[in-house]
């Protein structure tokens, strides 16, 4: 990871992705990867629509750790600050949740540009606009 230059504050690297339903299921969710110029890494996924009491989070086809579920929703954070074990990832890592050992969600981080980070919601542009116009 040391190639990368891009910087937004005191965060080294940001990637994310989308999740997405895989093999007929309907969930989605999200997962965020930061990385500080201190060493510090963080792992966040958010789940929605996900039936069960717990899931599989696994990064490029290794089980990484199993999360669990509450009414079909998680926010799920781990951090080398609190003494989690936060691998390594890359632009590219496939991450994949999975129920029985099948995949129900997947996505590819990728790196978003500091001006994507910053844009202001859609919804938020809309509502500007009505208000001006």
């Amino acid at each position: 990871m040391s190639g990368f230059s891009f910087h937004i504050g005191r965060v080294r690297i940001a990637l994310n992705s989308r999740l997405q339903g895989v093999n007929g299921f309907t969930g989605h969710g999200d997962v965020a990867f930061l990385f500080w110029r201190s060493g510090a890494k963080k792992i966040h996924i958010g789940l929605s629509g996900v039936a069960g009491r717990s899931a599989d989070i696994f990064i490029d086809d290794a089980h990484y750790q199993a999360m669990p579920l509450e009414n079909g929703a998680v926010r799920f954070t781990v951090k080398t600050s609190c003494g989690d074990i936060v691998p390594n990832l890359a632009p590219g890592a496939k991450v994949e949740i999975r129920q029985n050992g099948e995949a129900i969600l997947g996505g590819t981080l990728g790196v978003r540009s500091p001006s994507a980070l910053f844009q202001p919601p859609r919804k938020l542009i809309a509502y500007l606009r009505s208000k001006i116009g």
